[in-house]
């Protein structure tokens, strides 16, 4: 199954793409900022704001999907290009307007507060406040908004198609990235070395180019803590998803506390494997027989869990096959991994998927389809408050991989439960203390690059040193192993963004385990922090469904879960 865009535009040459675009340069080029000192002007100067925006966004999101199948397509690429530079205008025209907002003087600030029009976008005003300190003047938010363009934008552009043209010969044929490293949980040892060396091997070819792309971003986001007044590093993203700066310390410190919980289980694993260390390439490596679980199967158990939960949850996931919302194997030129696309109220999220017909690419369309769920439940809200805050934004993901499993392990007993038992934490220390060291990782790199750009060899050696302090003496690497850091997306498109996996899988323990202490009673407050969008910051949200973020009680229940599951293997 391939999506279906036509929902967006009819197709690239579409005239409607390019009359929003047309559309949203004249919007955001008639509003003036004076009217927010009036309450009652700047309610209709913010639903403009709003039109602008969703005129703009809608190409560049048709864009970017297009060029997500078609990664080697010069159409897709200039298409892309096209509207990416005229989105950059509309933001442009956009800057006077929020450096004014965010630049207001009290008094008219709170008038806008006490306004019973703009209630509805109260978290929206505050937060636009809380950006105050680092807004630039106009002219200066401009020039980094063209700069972007070929900064960061430009970079992480590349890395998507130069690492899409990477091609290797693994079991005797051409395959894309994302078959090989679904080959690294082959039941076959051999042809799991053989991917191994051809990923790693090929990771480590390109490191220099590849680190060049990482020295780039991270002197551009050097650069914007300086210009922006940033004190830390990871001010900016604690301000983006509304928590502080020790939140997160907490949390890598927390998650880095429990790092033997992982030796210990690579340890187990290695008796399983009858090795005294867990090789490098059997760290993915299934401990029995692996289900093949075909497109069609993966569709109706993914189903089946989501409306054992909520029927409601399983109805909006049934749209996507309906629609063909979604875009599901692997081929030439497709962007490799897996990602939703939220779109705005006024559409429908997307999925795209590269699925291997193996049971971890079931966990990857339950996955996908838990954020297409949140995403069109948050339709509810006016765009303003539309999507999800980072801390949130893996909310319905891990929950409803975590369904999924609770579905399979009610059919499973004997080997088959602990196959899928060991499953779960791998599952846990993938979403959780590999995210962590990912962001061990990058603060590290980062603030090495305030001296002077990287060598691979730095990249490798810090890499290094950070998967020896999660895996313990639980793990045999090789060579190649320092090269796995060039193979990470992330790092390029995102700045500290793994973080949130690590904090939104600890938030998914804590609701799952008011589910199991409520019931069915739970599920109307859990669809309700789905719906809330960012209509309220993500502790506010969590509140309302009784957990309390980066609370003790939230970290000890989260690890305490994961330690319930690693006693459960035998």
């Amino acid at each position: 199954m391939e999506w279906d865009l036509s929902d967006l535009y009819r197709g690239p040459e579409d005239p409607r793409l390019w009359e929003d675009l047309e559309a949203a340069l004249a919007l955001s080029g008639q509003l003036d900022p004076k009217a927010l000192e009036d309450p009652n002007q700047a309610e209709a100067l913010l639903r403009r704001y709003e039109e602008a925006l969703e005129k703009a966004y809608r190409p560049l999101n048709y864009a970017s999907l297009y060029f997500a199948t078609r990664t080697q397509d010069p159409t897709a690429k200039a298409l892309l290009d096209r509207v990416r530079t005229r989105y950059t205008e509309v933001r442009n025209r956009l800057v006077p307007l929020e450096v004014a907002l965010r630049r207001l003087p009290e008094e008219a600030f709170g008038r806008l507060l006490e306004y019973p029009g703009l209630s509805d976008l109260r978290h929206f005003l505050e937060r636009q406040r809380a950006y105050a300190p680092h807004t630039l003047s106009e002219r200066e938010e401009e020039l980094l908004n063209l700069k972007g363009l070929v900064g960061r934008s430009a970079w992480s552009q590349f890395y998507t198609e130069y690492t899409g043209r990477f091609r290797f010969l693994v079991g005797g044929r051409e395959r894309t990235e994302m078959e090989v490293r679904a080959l690294r949980r082959d039941p076959d040892p051999a042809l799991r070395r053989e991917a191994h060396r051809a990923l790693y091997g090929k990771l480590l070819e390109e490191a220099p180019t590849l680190g060049a792309v990482f020295n780039a971003v991270y002197l551009d986001y050097l650069q914007d803590l300086r210009l922006r007044g940033y004190r830390h590093p990871l001010e900016p993203v604690a301000l983006r998803d509304e928590v502080e700066v020790k939140d997160i310390e907490a949390l890598l410190e927390a998650t880095q506390a429990h790092y033997p919980l992982v030796e210990r289980y690579y340890l187990w694993k290695a008796g399983r494997l009858g090795q005294e260390k867990t090789p490098s390439e059997d760290l993915l490596a299934p401990l029995g027989p692996k289900p093949k679980v075909p497109f069609e199967e993966a569709k109706a158990m993914v189903l089946e869990a989501f409306r054992r939960f909520s029927p409601e949850m399983a109805a909006i996931a049934a749209k996507f096959f309906q629609g063909r919302w979604i875009d599901v194997y692997p081929r030439p030129g497709k962007r490799g991994g897996a990602f939703c696309s939220g779109g705005l109220p006024s559409t429908h999220p997307y999925v795209l998927l590269n699925h291997t017909d193996d049971l971890d690419s079931a966990h990857t369309l339950a996955h996908e389809l838990g954020h297409g769920v949140h995403f069109y439940l948050a339709r509810k809200q006016r765009l303003l408050n539309f999507g999800a805050s980072t801390p949130l934004a893996e909310t319905a993901s891990v929950f409803a991989e975590i369904l999924l499993d609770d579905l399979l392990l009610e059919r499973m007993s004997g080997e088959e439960r602990t196959l899928l038992l060991a499953e779960r934490v791998e599952d846990a220390i993938n979403t959780l203390f590999r995210q962590v060291m990912y962001t061990f990782f990058e603060r590290g790199s980062l603030e090495a690059r305030r001296e002077a750009a990287l060598a691979p060899e730095d990249f490798h050696r810090l890499w290094q040193e950070e998967q020896e302090r999660l895996y313990g003496e639980s793990v045999a690497w090789t060579e190649l192993d320092r090269s796995a850091w060039a193979g990470i997306p992330h790092f390029v498109h995102y700045r500290f963004y793994t973080y949130s996996y690590a904090l939104g899988y600890l938030v998914v323990l804590a609701l799952y385990g008011r589910y199991r202490e409520e019931g069915e009673s739970f599920v109307p407050k859990y669809l309700e922090v789905l719906e809330a969008g960012e209509s309220l910051g993500p502790k506010e949200i969590l509140a309302q469904a009784g957990v309390e973020l980066g609370s003790e009680a939230f970290f000890r229940y989260g690890f305490g879960v994961l330690e319930d599951w690693l006693k459960a293997l035998p």
